[in-house]
Order: structure tokens, then C-alpha cells, then sequence
């Protein structure tokens, strides 16, 4: 079906041009108006004529362009290269469709741009920012540096890039909600892709009191216990208990494996089995340190 829309575009373009070098005749169709109208049809049938071919030319464009280049990396879905295609598309097509309606209403295009300079020069200020997140869009989408399907972490937010517009960057978090970050944010903020890494390292970031905290082999013997059922699918002695900071009162901790094969699905299924394990070792050690009796204030060495 695609390749009969593509003959059918193809057909079209050529009776166009045919219409505008004037090779084909459609005079006989404004016989019955008088000059001064049959003059502004043939204008516009001229005008409407070039902004097709324009259009059918850019669309021709654009698909082969995705076409050869889909073929030669064998690429089935999108990628950054095809994104970014499809953005200088847009740019294109707005900035030939304004061109073509000035030119519909025989507005002329120097002129106005001469006349206007001073309200161009005001709007650029207004919408620089709109201006400059298009920009880094574009760097970002051609840069390689994140491409779609990358698992991120950008400032505070962590997630997997689903799409890279001329706007934002979409993330999706654990928890599937969508997060839009302006491409002006991801330009200033410091970011970690851990899918460029080599070793595909998934971490589990977590916080502990220090009296629910016996020691740090102790629970990472426990942790690792929990991951028992999915053995087979993580890479034999890659579990490791890092400790990322020490608070006064409190340890931050990441519990990190490697997967043999990275699945996203799987990753959460052991997150949430992990979590769910720490919530159960320190609730238990809660309970036991409550019951624990405080020192009477007259007990020797008690302040």
C-alpha cells in the first residue's frame, strides 16, 4: 500500500511540473471567465502548482533519504539519524508553506522581510528560547550522545528516552509516567547514560538507618538470597553492596548485578523484589530495636 501512495505521489509530481513549465494546457478550463479573472487563475493555478511540487519533492525527499539509509544499517524502527530527518522535514515544510501563501497572496517576500526587520528583530528576542531548544535538539538528535531507547538519568529523573523532539527529550520512568525535559535543561544538566556503558550495570539505589544496619556483608548475603529466582538470567558473582555515602545517622547504599541480557521488564521485577525485601529486613530490625529497653537516667555512664 505504501509503494501505490508513493506511484500516485509520483504521478501527481509529474503532471505538476508538466502544469508549470506549461507543457501541459488547462487554459480551456478559464475560457469562459472574463481576462482580468482568467488572469488570476492561471496566477493561481501557477502559485498552487509550485507549492505541490514543492511539497511532493520535500516528501520524495525525506523517504529516500530514510529509505537508503534504513537499507544500508538495517534498521527497522527509528533512531536518532531518522529523527532528526524528520525534524529538518518540519523545519522545511513550515518555512516553504509560509513562503508559498506570500507568494499565493502576491505579497512580496523581500519586501516584507525589508519592512518587518524591526517586529522580526522583537520577535527573535521573544522566542529565543523556542529558538535555542530547537537547536539543541537538533545537536542532540545528530550527536549520538542519546538516541531513543536509551536508559538515562537527566538531573534528578531517571528513565527511558522514548522520543527526542525539537522541544523535549519524553522520558518514561519506572513508574510509567511520561516526564517532557526541555532541550535547554538537558544541554545545562550533567547526564548518565547507562546504555553506552559497556558493562551494563543495573544499580538499585537505597537509604538505611545505622541501628537497622547489622553489617554490609550480612545484607548483601540477604539481598542476594532474595535474587535466588532469577539466578539463570543474572551473570554469576557480578552482585556487589556498594557503599555510596556515609550520613550521621544514616548509610546510602547501591545494590548493583548485571544482567546477562538487558530487559527492562526483568529489571523491574527484580527491583521490586529487592525493595520489598529491605522494607521486610528493616521492619523486622525496627521492631526488635523498639523493643529494646532505654537506660534509666540514674543507670552509671548514663547522661
Amino acid at each position: 500500500m505504501k509503494y501505490v501512495i508513493l506511484a500516485i505521489k509520483a504521478v501527481a509530481l509529474v503532471l505538476l511540473v508538466l502544469l508549470y513549465v506549461g507543457e501541459l494546457d488547462i487554459s480551456l478550463l478559464f475560457a469562459g471567465m472574463k481576462y482580468r479573472y482568467r488572469t488570476a487563475m492561471e496566477y493561481y493555478a501557477d502559485v498552487v502548482a509550485g507549492i505541490a511540487i514543492f511539497l511532493l519533492l520535500l516528501d520524495f525527499v525525506q523517504f529516500t533519504v530514510v529509505w537508503f539509509y534504513r537499507r544500508r544499517h538495517r534498521i527497522r524502527g527509528e533512531d536518532n539519524f531518522i529523527v532528526g530527518i524528520g525534524q529538518i522535514y518540519s523545519i522545511v515544510l513550515v518555512t516553504g508553506l509560509a513562503l508559498g501563501l506570500l507568494s499565493l497572496f502576491r505579497i512580496d517576500v523581500r519586501a516584507v522581510l525589508t519592512s518587518l526587520s524591526i517586529i522580526f528583530a522583537g520577535l527573535v528576542l521573544l522566542t529565543k528560547d523556542y529558538i535555542a531548544n530547537m537547536i539543541n535538539g537538533m545537536i542532540m538528535t545528530f550527536s549520538g550522545e542519546l538516541s531513543i531507547g536509551d536508559n538515562v538519568r537527566i538531573g534528578q529523573h531517571r528513565g527511558k528516552i522514548v522520543d527526542i523532539t525539537l522541544q523535549n527529550i519524553h522520558l518514561v520512568n519506572d513508574d510509567d509516567d511520561v516526564i517532557y525535559i526541555p532541550n535547554n535543561v538537558v544541554m545545562l544538566t550533567d547526564i548518565v547514560n547507562y546504555t553506552k556503558r559497556e558493562i551494563k550495570r543495573t544499580s538499585i539505589d537505597f537509604e538505611i538507618d545505622l541501628k537497622y544496619l547489622v553489617t554490609v556483608e550480612e545484607l548483601e548475603q540477604k539481598l542476594i538470597e532474595t535474587l535466588k529466582p532469577f539466578q539463570d538470567l543474572i551473570k554469576e558473582n557480578s552482585y556487589y553492596l556498594r557503599v555510596a555515602e556515609v550520613n550521621r545517622g544514616s548509610v546510602t547504599m547501591k545494590f548493583q548485578y548485571i544482567l546477562k541480557e538487558p530487559n527492562k521488564e526483568l529489571e523491574r521485577a527484580i527491583r521490586r523484589k529487592t525493595v520489598r525485601r529491605l522494607v521486610e529486613i528493616i521492619s523486622g530490625r525496627e521492631k526488635f530495636v523498639d523493643q529494646i529497653p532505654e537506660l534509666p537516667d540514674d543507670f552509671p555512664g548514663h547522661a
